[in-house]
């Protein structure tokens, strides 16, 4: 999806269906509709068009309509529909207009999208722009209604911060138009003349959405012809609902109390007498049940924390011995290198190599010697094997991997002499090597 259409879409799923929006808004005819008594032809810009449902109502309604926005998917919309439209930020589309030239300025669901600097300029430019007896409307949610205000108002990731009405309402004041008119909108349908209400009511039922309408001022004819629009009221306030509920629970309360003085004139004595009795026995086993659940509660909770401390101090013990296992590791590592790069390592290399070479001798000649079976006579051994072997090389000898078993005589007599004889120049060489250390 195209990035200038990320709007549209959210438009599309969030706010409604032009239809519906469209049908919202008509609460707004009434108010603008003496402006063409007055002026005949009215101009209407509405700031923030989006999908033109504002310019398709009022331009029904035979006025003039012309739109500006900045997201260029909201404004595709209002051209496949042949509107009046451009691509212009709010604020400069007032400066550029001259002086008294608009009958109605508009901004639906823009105030909260600004920040207040810029806000208390689209009010001042607009009191600029608007002719006489003029009206500026500026729609926004209501953070009245709890669930607004403290959730569904930051669904819009464009929208800078809530609104209280009394403060929107207080801008156009300030700047200088004639009068100002809250007007609260979208609540509920026959909500407010409901005889009960519950909670869920009162934290979501307050009209999700006002406007403030703002009149420049004019002459007192002109101003009388909008006064019961702006003498009605619209819409349901926190106070209102908050109010019903609290009425509701009063009756509840007031109907049950009856029933109890009922109960009270038509139970006989005794039996009067029998219900405090057994009430009172309700209560002071209600409250023996709490206290016994409260004890358990305690001691499982203590029985929970011993728990606790004792894992957590077998954890600390673990972690412990494990920090020290690698501090010992570590510290073994570090003297075995030592031992490698040391110069006695390298000078006794020849030892550890003759010792290596001895062990393969000598377990080679343990080989050698088998006991002669009981039931059999020893065969003598042939001539060739009496024969004396060559001595492995001095490199063999420095080397115990290169002696191969053809280099080593087969018989124990001749391995005890290579032994001996092996053993001499190892002693040989542990001398040379001991007179060269420092």
């Amino acid at each position: 999806m195209k990035e200038d259409s990320f709007y549209r879409a959210f438009e599309d799923r969030h706010r409604g269906s032009r239809e519906l929006i469209k049908e919202r808004l008509r609460v707004y005819l009434p108010l603008i509709n003496p402006l063409k008594d007055i002026y005949g032809e009215c101009s209407v810009l509405d700031l923030g068009c989006g999908r033109g449902e504002w310019l398709e109502l009022t331009g029904e309604a035979g006025f003039k309509a012309h739109g500006v926005d900045l997201d260029e998917g909201m404004l595709a919309a209002c051209r496949e529909r042949g509107f009046s439209v451009e691509t212009q930020d709010a604020v400069e589309a007032l400066r550029s207009l001259p002086d008294e030239s608009q009958s109605v300025i508009s901004g639906f669901h823009l105030a909260e999208h600004l920040h207040f600097a810029a806000l208390k300029e689209l009010v001042k430019e607009a009191l600029r722009v608007l002719k006489p007896a003029g009206l500026l409307i500026l729609e926004t949610p209501n953070p009245e209604n709890i669930i607004v205000g403290t959730s569904n108002f930051y669904l819009d990731p464009t929208h800078q911060r809530p609104l209280p009405p009394l403060l929107l309402a207080f801008l156009p004041e300030h700047a200088g138009f004639s009068r100002t008119k809250i007007v609260r909108l979208q609540e509920a349908f026959g909500l407010a003349n409901a005889s009960t209400i519950n909670l869920l009511d009162v934290l979501s039922g307050v009209s999700p959405d006002y406007s403030v309408i703002a009149q420049k001022r004019a002459q007192e004819d002109w101003i009388e012809r909008f006064n019961s629009a702006f003498e009605h009221e619209y819409g349901l306030t926190l106070e209102a609902l908050a109010t019903k509920y609290e009425l509701g629970i009063q009756r509840r309360f007031s109907k049950f109390e009856n029933e109890l003085e009922i109960i009270k004139t038509q139970a006989a004595p005794g039996e009067l007498s029998e219900l405090k009795q057994r009430f009172l026995h309700a209560q002071q086993s209600s409250a023996a049940l709490d206290a016994q659940l409260r004890d358990q509660q305690r001691e499982v909770m203590n029985w929970l924390r011993e728990a606790l401390a004792q894992q957590q101090k077998r954890a600390d013990l673990l972690a412990a011995q494990l920090a020290q296992a690698q501090s010992e590791l570590a510290s073994h590592g570090h003297e075995l290198q030592a031992i490698y790069a040391s110069r006695s390592w390298r000078i006794t290399r020849p030892l550890r190599l003759g010792a290596l070479g001895l062990r393969w001798l000598f377990g080679r000649a343990a080989s050698r010697i088998v006991a002669p079976p009981l039931t059999q006579p020893q065969q003598p051994r042939p001539q060739a094997e009496l024969s004396p072997a060559p001595a492995p090389a001095m490199q063999d000898r420095q080397n115990p991997s290169a002696v191969t078993p053809e280099a080593v005589a087969p018989t124990p007599e001749l391995d005890t002499e290579a032994a001996r004889r092996m053993l001499r120049q190892l002693h040989m060489a542990r001398s040379a090597s001991t007179k060269g250390r420092p």
